[in-house]
C-alpha cells in the first residue's frame, strides 16, 4: 500500500508538471545566441556540471550515456524561474547626441522540465526527457525609438527526447537519442519608427502606420549522441553531440494599418507588403559539442570542468516569406559566430543527507556587431552558481540559484544599416536572476 501511494505520489506530480510545460512554457534566453541552459536544479547549481559527472535522471539533458549509472527506475520534476532585465541607452545617429535610456519590461518566465530514466537490464537504459533547449522573451517600451527593429518576441519551445544507452563494459557507455521540437513565434514591430514609412503615410493620408505582428509556429526533428567513460573510481569523462535542426516555421503577418489596402499602391509600390498575409519562414538552430572530466578525490567530493562549442555560425539568417497576397521575402541577416562555453563545478556531501554546490561559467559571444539587434542584448556571459540537495529515503529535493552578468553590447557598427531601425547605443546594466527546484525518486 505504501509503494502504491508513492508511485500515485510521482505520477501526479510528473502529469503536473506536463500540464506546466504546456501552459506556461520557457520563453527566455538563458545562454548566449537563444539556447536554454537551466535543465535542472542541480545542474543550474554546478553551472552545467553533468557531462562528465552524472548522478541524477536530468543526466538526459546533459550526457544521456551517463544514465548507466543509475539503477532501476528514477524520476525527475524540474522548474525554474528567471527574472532578466536590461536598459539601452540611445544615441541620434547623425549628432551623436544621447536619446534617452530605455529599460526592458520586468518579466519572470517559468522553465518546466522532467526526466524519466529506466534499466531494463545490466547493459540496457531508456529514459524519456522534456525540456527547452532555445527561447526569447523581450519586450521594450511601446514608443521607444528602436522599435522599428523589435518591440517585443517571444520564442517558445519545447524538445522531447527519447534515449537510449549501451553499457559497453564497466567503463564505457554509449547514447543515442531522438528529438522533436515544437516551437512558437510571435514578434511586433513599430513601424511609427521608421521615419520614410511614417512621412509617406501621413503626407497620403493615412494614418499612423502602426505595428505589425509577426506569429509562426512549427515542428523540427534531430537527434543526439553520447559517450560517456569512467577511467577509475575518481576520473569519468562525458563527450556529447546534439545535431543542427532547421526549423520551418508558418503563420501570418497581421498589421494595425494595412496601407497596401489602398488605392495608392501603383504609385507606391513599397505599400502593397503592408497588407495582411499568410508567411512561411526558416530559423536555422545550431548543432553542438560538449565534453567535460570529472575528478573525484574523496567520496563525499567532486570536481568537473566542461566546454561546450555551440556552431552558431549556422544561424546566418531569418527569412520570411510573405505568401498571397503580398508574395513578397524579407531578409534579417545576422552572420553569427561559433561560440564557446566554458565551466568548472564543485560538489561536496558533508553529511549523507545534504549536498552543497557552486560553479562558474564564461560564454564567448556569437554576436556579429554588424548585425547585432535588440532581440538578444548580450556581448558574452558570466554565469555565477550555488546550489544545495537534500536526500531522504529514495526522495531527492534540490534548490539552486544563478546569477548572470551579460557583457556590455555596442550598437555603433550595427546602426549604420540604415534599415535596420538599430540606434547608435549601448546596453546598460544587463543581468538575470534565476531560481531553480528540483524533486526526484528512485524507485
Amino acid at each position: 500500500m505504501k509503494r502504491f501511494s508513492v508511485r500515485a505520489c510521482v505520477l501526479c506530480t510528473l502529469g503536473l508538471l506536463v500540464s506546466l510545460s504546456l501552459l506556461f512554457p520557457s520563453g527566455r534566453a538563458l545562454a548566449e545566441g537563444f539556447a536554454i541552459m537551466e535543465n535542472s536544479a542541480r545542474g543550474m547549481g554546478l553551472a552545467g556540471g553533468l557531462i562528465a559527472r552524472g548522478g541524477d535522471a536530468s543526466t538526459l539533458a546533459y550526457n544521456p550515456a551517463a544514465m548507466t549509472m543509475l539503477d532501476g527506475t528514477q524520476f525527475q520534476a524540474n522548474l525554474a524561474v528567471s527574472q532578466f532585465y536590461w536598459g539601452v541607452d540611445t544615441r541620434d545617429n547623425l549628432t551623436g547626441k544621447d536619446t534617452g535610456n530605455y529599460h526592458s519590461a520586468h518579466q519572470t518566465w517559468p522553465i518546466p522540465a522532467f526526466y524519466l530514466t529506466h534499466q531494463l537490464n545490466d547493459k540496457w537504459w531508456v529514459g524519456l526527457a522534456s525540456y527547452t533547449r532555445f527561447g526569447l522573451g523581450v519586450k521594450y517600451p511601446k514608443d521607444w525609438p528602436g522599435g522599428y527593429n523589435l518591440h517585443s518576441v517571444q520564442l517558445i519551445t519545447s524538445s522531447f527526447n527519447p534515449n537510449i544507452a549501451y553499457k559497453i563494459n564497466d567503463h564505457l557507455s554509449i547514447a543515442v537519442g531522438a528529438e522533436m521540437m515544437i516551437a512558437s513565434m510571435q514578434m511586433r514591430k513599430n513601424l511609427s519608427q521608421n521615419a520614410e514609412l511614417a512621412y509617406v503615410s501621413q503626407i497620403l493620408g493615412l494614418g499612423d502606420p502602426g505595428d505589425v505582428s509577426i506569429n509562426g509556429h512549427g515542428v523540427s526533428f534531430g537527434g543526439n549522441v553520447a559517450l560517456h567513460a569512467r577511467l577509475n573510481d575518481q576520473w569519468s569523462l562525458g563527450l556529447t553531440y546534439r545535431a543542427p535542426m532547421s526549423l520551418k516555421v508558418s503563420g501570418k503577418t497581421r498589421y494595425d494599418n494595412q496601407l497596401g489596402k489602398t488605392n495608392l499602391v501603383q504609385a507606391y509600390p513599397a505599400l502593397h507588403a503592408i497588407q495582411n498575409s499568410d508567411l512561411r519562414g526558416t530559423l536555422h538552430l545550431p548543432d553542438s559539442i560538449g565534453f567535460g572530466v570529472a575528478y573525484k578525490p574523496l567520496e563525499n567530493l567532486s570536481f568537473e570542468a566542461d566546454a561546450v562549442y555551440t556552431l552558431w555560425s549556422r544561424f546566418q539568417d531569418f527569412n520570411i516569406h510573405m505568401k498571397d497576397p503580398v508574395n513578397a521575402d524579407q531578409n534579417s541577416p545576422r552572420y553569427w559566430k561559433n561560440s564557446w562555453t566554458l565551466g568548472i563545478s564543485a560538489e561536496y556531501k558533508p553529511v549523507d543527507w545534504m549536498a552543497l554546490r557552486l560553479g562558474f561559467m564564461y560564454e564567448t559571444s556569437p554576436m556579429n556587431l554588424g548585425y547585432a539587434d535588440y532581440m538578444v542584448p548580450s556581448n558574452g556571459r558570466n554565469y555565477y552558481t550555488a546550489g544545495v540537495g537534500f536526500f531522504y529515503k529514495n526522495w531527492t529535493f534540490d534548490l539552486a540559484y544563478m546569477y548572470i552578468h551579460n557583457h556590455v553590447l555596442d550598437y555603433t557598427l550595427a546602426s549604420q544599416n540604415k534599415e535596420s531601425g538599430i540606434k547608435a547605443g549601448r546596453t546598460t546594466h544587463p543581468h538575470a536572476h534565476n531560481f531553480g527546484i528540483g524533486i526526484g525518486y528512485k524507485f
